[in-house]
């Protein structure tokens, strides 16, 4: 016990005197005897003691009770009362602070004990499972390392994180979450001899120290049997749940001589087991943590690329086969990173989807597509069709409709020249909202193509319940068209499909004067790749368009 630190905090000097005899003779350390609110709470800041005696009537102008709530919010320090006053609104107002304990004096020295051990217990103890929680696992694991640092053997720090909780969370209920939970702490701390703590981190997260061992392939066949054990069926309110985990271990002392530094270099291989599936386990590796550090800081770049306006919409021409003029153009976006320059869109798409902000994103390069082509008409160029991508997590959004409708208005652009891009993977997420979305769009004039046409789920069927303008058929098949027979057939036939529906064709990814062939003598309607031009920034575009150019086609 001597390695507890409790503050006092009592307006009476001889009263907080006698406390402090008491406790030291009990083995408590003493940080210091304050009187008054103020000073409590910057004893607190400088002291972190492990638990506050806190008398409710102070000196100053700040009362316990405001104080303990400052000290437990800023700290998450915990608080017992010491006081003469138990009426009701006192124990009102005590209970808004969460406290660990109340004891009315006058009191007995063993009842301020037992409320001691019974606080600092809690405080050290998850309240659903009752494992040790993230200050106790620190205090213990410390002990641990101390014990063997001299010792040849290694101590294999765990982190396991449940896969996929939430969707038990958001389907059955937090209740069968908690159940599920509990009985997985159960599972952790029973299964095996060679676990010396099991404690749980935060939300489905679990730390798991075990025995010493001569060898890391002894941890990975420990690592492995937790996770079968993780693995086997639960039956939770009648319902039978199956859950995975993902293991990530460190071992001491080759990754850490600290506790933290172990338990934060298991939580990266534990992340790294996720990124690659989840039900395995990963050790950690510098190289595995360096990756993860490098995508920790792209992320927070690109969190703040928004902000910083160092994104840049860039437009690629649509070229009319008929006339060989411009007549549309695809909004794609590009980052600009102050550093490294040009990031390609294959590596910060994927993370933006990832992070959540690709529905941001996707509708600032609406709103930016849709102002610059409005501009251009009013500057008296050719009035062209912009196409822009919706992303999935943009669908997802309840107001996606009526933010196109906002964006139409606050730019002026007269809704024909708007194309909206969709995947067909996009449309089997939500096939009614779809439904509902294409008939807003299709009443107010959008023109709405379906994307990369020929490489989603069951293609055929999407064409004829859904009122699309366009099909763009996807690069892939464009690709060596002129060589390959299977390209050439599946092309020829989605042509056919698509002006036996009433939808305009255009290909994309045309990059050769024999593709182009093909799909002019194939009666392809649009056309847009690297043969024309590669996606240009607004002037470079702008240029292009004022030029007037006409391609022979």
């Amino acid at each position: 016990m001597s390695s507890k630190k409790i503050l006092i905090v009592e307006d009476e000097s001889i009263i907080a005197e006698d406390i402090s005899d008491s406790l030291i003779s009990l083995g408590y350390k003493i940080t210091a005897i304050v009187y008054s609110g103020e000073e409590a709470i910057e004893s607190a800041k400088e002291f972190r003691p492990d638990l506050v005696l806190m008398d409710v009537n102070l000196q100053g102008e700040i009362d316990g009770i405001t104080a303990a709530e400052e000290i437990r919010s800023h700290f998450q320090i915990p608080v017992v009362y010491l006081t003469a006053y138990a009426d009701e609104n006192t124990l009102r107002r005590v209970n808004t602070t969460k406290p660990f304990g109340y004891i009315v004096k006058p009191f007995e020295e063993k009842n301020l004990h037992t409320t001691i051990q019974l606080a600092l217990h809690r405080h050290q103890h998850d309240c659903l499972t009752n494992l040790p929680n993230r200050s106790l696992l620190r205090e213990l694991l410390s002990q641990v390392l101390d014990k063997h640092k001299k010792m040849p053997a290694m101590i294999p720090v765990m982190t396991l994180s449940l896969d996929k909780i939430n969707r038990i969370n958001s389907t059955l209920g937090h209740d069968i979450g908690d159940c599920v939970l509990c009985k997985i702490a159960d599972r952790l701390s029973n299964c095996t001899e060679n676990i010396n703590i099991v404690a749980r981190l935060e939300a489905a997260e679990f730390a798991i120290v075990l025995e010493p061992v001569a060898k890391k392939q002894d941890a990975a066949k420990i690592a492995q049997k937790i996770l079968d054990i993780v693995a086997q069926p639960m039956i939770v309110k009648g319902t039978e749940l199956y859950v995975t985990a993902s293991v990530g271990i460190s071992l001491s002392p080759g990754d850490g001589s600290s506790g933290d530094e172990l338990l934060k270099n298991a939580c990266t291989a534990m992340y790294n087991s996720q990124e690659k599936g989840g039900n395995k386990y990963q050790f950690y590796t510098a190289k595995a943590a360096n990756i993860s550090l490098n995508k920790f800081v792209q992320e927070n770049c690109l969190r703040n690329a928004l902000k910083r306006s160092e994104f840049e919409v860039y437009y690629e021409p649509q070229i009319e086969i008929k006339t060989g003029k411009i007549i549309g153009a695809e909004a794609l976006v590009r980052w600009n990173h102050p550093e490294r320059g040009r990031v390609s869109p294959g590596e910060f798409i994927p993370m933006a989807e990832e992070m959540g902000l690709i529905a941001p994103l996707g509708e600032w390069v609406l709103e930016t597509a849709c102002r610059q082509t409005k501009a251009w008409q009013t500057e008296g160029l050719p009035p062209l069709r912009v196409a822009v991508n919706v992303s999935a997590r943009q669908f997802e959004r309840k107001n996606l409709t009526e933010r196109v409708s906002e964006i139409l208005k606050e730019t002026n652009l007269d809704p024909k020249y708007l194309e909206l891009e969709l995947t067909e993977g996009l449309i089997l997420q939500d096939e009614a909202a779809a439904i509902r979305a294409f008939k807003v769009w299709k009443d107010m004039g959008i023109r709405i193509a379906i994307d990369d046409f020929g490489t989603g789920y069951s293609s055929l069927s999407y064409p004829k319940r859904f009122a699309f303008d366009a099909l763009k058929i996807d690069k892939s098949f464009i690709r060596d068209i002129a060589d390959d027979c299977q390209n050439a057939a599946i092309t020829i036939a989605i042509i056919q499909m698509a002006h036996s529906m009433k939808m305009t064709v255009i290909a994309e990814g045309v990059e050769n004067q024999r593709e182009l062939a093909f799909l002019c003598s194939h009666d392809c309607d649009e056309i847009q790749g690297y043969f024309f031009s590669q996606a240009l920034p607004k002037a470079e575009f702008e240029a292009l368009l004022k030029s007037d150019k006409c391609w022979d086609l």
